[in-house]
């Protein structure tokens, strides 16, 4: 808010500046407000021009524009008010992460102007000009595009009415003006039929929106839309814009003299797009008409929303927590009083700026179970702050399904704490919103940029490891609950009963994972790591204490704490990164190398791979497979005797790993450099560098099951890993900026996100626990409710 800003319109105190088109004299612009019964509205201050539009959309529905709540033409300021929806422009979208190519994918952004086309027939059948189409006047939410600037719309061959002149008439359903002037409210001196109305050269689009004639000095017009619009679809989709950049009369002189600089577009849209670009206003399509051709079979009403990107969601999130700070910011204020509806601010009235979500101010602790204060060692522990202003982006879905609002009532559990009934997650009782993803349970900092997630977790404890320290946290709250050392760079390996494994300085170390207590200490001195556990069994790697350095592979009872048997590995099998995979007979143990190691994205490797007999320690088999795809590119179906999926020259490959056939080779092709392949619930699962896609595989033939492309364009080393929740109904597939959650066995995206005010410069790490899924950064930790 600025100085000159009016505080309240009406019934509604106005808290801060709504994102969107220039405001245009002599005054104009948009505004969040609050009325006195704490609903939110967004409240446009209307120039005298923009009268007669507002008029006429207020006498009945427009799709994809805002239910009016209320209109006010006779007092000073006028303004109308709109019905709150979480929503963000364009332009929002655009300061997002993301590819640099465009805002959207192209068919995304061909929808996208379908919808917006459909939104400016139904206002032009009424006389309508929009004025707005850009980046600033185009609202995305998780149903429809939204056109709001109503301060920007014009009805070029109506009079205005003079404001201030006679009593308020706010316009309700019974109060409703006839087209003609109102009592003091004739047409200005300069106004007559057929004459535009004063200020009705809107400008509010950037020049390179603006339509050639309206640079030129010419009101605008519905064909001004139609131009707009297509240089919108072009920006949106690609980046360009098709005569540059620059002040208008320069970009009208090109408009009216050069042909557009178009892209490569597919089918007929680049003759739509050019048509709609002509220089001429009469030689443009109406917005009808290319809605038509954008959408050949029509708007459907009942068409489920797509998905939204992950970019879009994390603007939806910096607007929704936006929002939230400013009911935060105006409660601390003694800002409950409403305006008195005489335009004047009220006492208590502070002027909020939305602080940006990611900005993490200091508040008291919440009671309750809290961790204690953050050391410069230590991750901030999750406050109440911490939950409202920098939770994954997903914290939308939560705000959007229950009120369109986030506030305190939404997060805070009645105990004061933060947990799955606050955010909707864990309850059951919030509404999920297609496409968005849901709400954050808790968040948890870590300033010193350590934290590693571990795929080891309860119902109600998860571990993570920061620097050279294993944690055990609630999982309910992000609570840290104990400490201990980690004992080396080997992750601990979950047995049941809450219960882990973990190799430390002294031997083979049982611990509680509710309170990390060591139950019982095996000393083994040759003790390298615990690779694997099934049941009451685990299986270990060890020296051999030989002069040569040589290992052991054991297995180890864990109700007699004895070994079993142990058994030399092949040369190569050393304490390197190896997977272990346990099967009902066989063990199957295979030299993985991480992907980092691999600069050259057409490196290819040689994998070693051997079978050990789950009863004795027997080797059955040792074998290796040329020409592997660089890093971790193979997984192992235990299940029977085996079977080995690997990527190679392009294409995913099945192994019977008894007689060492190949079974078959995958439909799909798969690129050099990829996600590591996921095997679960009897489904092969792929990954790939480019825009995807996510190939799901019948492990038994290789043929393509799905595909799910995402909406990122992503080099080799931006692909992280996979993994499935505890239920088996969602896939999640980490990137360096977003997290993709696919269902099983549909193969429809279900929602992306990212997360907001950290960093990107590795892939998320992901970690699915019963009932929750773990998102991470070396610098935060998110909780989401899995499924």
């Amino acid at each position: 808010m600025r100085p000159e800003d009016p505080r309240s319109a009406g019934p509604y105190r106005l808290l801060a500046r709504w994102p969107g088109p220039r405001p245009v004299a002599p005054r104009g612009g948009m505004y969040v407000g609050r009325d006195r019964n704490h609903g939110h509205a967004v409240v446009c201050l209307l120039p005298p021009g923009a009268y007669r539009a507002a008029e006429a959309v207020r006498r009945g529905p427009v799709p994809g524009v805002p239910p009016v709540l209320d209109l006010s033409t006779g007092t000073e300021p006028a303004w109308v008010a709109l019905m709150h929806t979480p929503a963000v422009s364009l332009s929002d979208v655009r300061r997002q992460p993301g590819p640099e190519s465009g805002i959207l994918p192209l068919e995304q952004s061909v929808r996208l102007a379908a919808e917006v086309a459909d939104t400016l027939a139904a206002l032009h059948a009424r006389g309508i000009s929009y004025g707005a189409v850009a980046p600033d006047g185009v609202w995305l939410t998780t149903a429809r595009p939204l056109l709001m600037a109503l301060h920007a719309c014009r009805m070029p061959s109506a009079s205005p009415r003079e404001p201030g002149r006679g009593p308020e008439q706010r316009q309700g359903p019974e109060q409703r003006q006839g087209p003609g002037p109102g009592p003091g409210q004739g047409p200005r001196p300069d106004a007559g039929p057929g004459r535009p109305e004063p200020h009705s050269r809107v400008s509010t689009v950037p020049a390179a929106f603006m339509a050639p004639e309206v640079a030129a000095g010419r009101p605008s017009s519905t064909a001004a839309d139609v131009y707009s619009l297509a240089v919108l679809l072009l920006h949106t989709a690609t980046g360009r814009l098709p005569f540059g950049d620059g002040p208008p009369p320069v970009l009208a002189y090109r408009a009216l003299h050069n042909r557009p600089e178009l892209p490569d577009l597919p089918g007929e849209l680049g003759e739509v797009v050019a048509a709609a670009l002509a220089a001429s206003p009469t030689d443009r399509p109406t917005a009808a008409e290319l809605c038509r051709t954008l959408a050949p079979g029509g708007q459907d009403a009942e068409r489920t929303p797509d998905p939204l990107p992950g970019r879009v969601v994390a603007a939806l999130a910096v607007r929704t927590q936006a929002i939230a700070d400013l009911e935060i910011a105006d409660a601390d204020a003694g800002g409950q009083a409403d305006g008195d509806g005489d335009g004047r601010a009220p006492a208590d009235a502070d002027a909020h700026e939305p602080p940006h979500p990611a900005t993490q101010a200091a508040t008291p602790p919440t009671p309750g179970p809290v961790p204690a204060p953050a050391t410069p060692d230590a991750p901030a522990p999750p406050t109440r702050r911490r939950v409202l202003s920098g939770l994954l982006t997903g914290v939308a879905g939560a705000a959007l399904g229950v009120s369109g609002t986030l506030a305190w009532p939404a997060l805070m559990r009645k105990d004061g704490r933060t947990g799955p009934s606050a955010a909707g997650g864990g309850s059951g009782t919030s509404p999920r919103v297609p496409g968005m993803p849901p709400a954050a349970l808790w968040r948890l900092d870590d300033p010193t940029a350590r934290t590693r997630l571990l795929p080891v977790g309860s119902a109600d404890h998860c571990l993570m490891t920061r620097g050279d320290d294993l944690y055990g946290h609630d999982l309910r709250t992000g609570k840290e609950v104990w400490q201990l050392p980690a004992g080396g760079s080997a992750p601990p390996v979950q047995v049941p009963g809450d219960r882990f494994l973990t190799a430390t300085r002294e031997g083979l170390s049982l611990c509680s994972m509710r309170d990390g207590r060591t139950q019982w200490l095996q000393r083994n001195e040759q003790l390298a790591r615990v690779l694997a556990a099934d049941g009451a069994t685990a299986w270990l790697l060890t020296g051999d204490g030989s002069p040569t350095g040589g290992y052991l592979l054991a297995a180890f009872d864990l109700d007699h704490r004895k070994e079993l048997w142990r058994t030399p590995l092949p040369s190569g099998f050393g304490n390197t990164q190896l997977a272990t995979t346990v099967g009902p007979e066989t063990v199957v143990v295979e030299v993985q190398v991480p992907q980092q190691v691999f600069r050259d994205v057409t490196a290819v490797r040689t994998l070693a791979i051997a079978g050990f007999e789950r009863s004795s320690g027997r080797m059955l088999w040792n074998r290796s497979y040329p020409d592997v795809h660089g890093g971790p590119a193979s997984v192992v179906d235990p299940a029977g005797g085996g079977r080995l999926f690997l990527l190679s020259g392009g294409r995913a490959h099945a192994y019977d790993l008894k007689t060492g056939t190949r079974l078959w080779e995958s439909q799909a092709l798969v690129a050099g450099t990829n996600a590591p392949p996921f095997f679960s619930g009897g489904t092969l699962y792929l990954a790939d560098d480019g825009t995807g896609p996510i190939v799901a595989v019948d492990p038994d033939t290789g043929r393509t099951l799905w595909e799910q492309t995402l909406t990122e364009n992503l080099a080799w080393n931006e692909l992280g890993s996979m993994t499935a929740s505890a239920s088996g109904r969602t896939l999640y597939l980490a990137t360096l900026h977003q997290i993709t959650a696919t269902g099983i066995p549909s193969g429809k995206r279900m929602w992306q996100t990212g997360l907001a005010g950290v960093e990107a410069r590795v892939p998320f790490q992901l970690a699915a626990v019963p009932g929750t899924l773990l998102v991470a950064r070396p610098s935060a930790v998110v909780a989401l409710p899995a499924e």
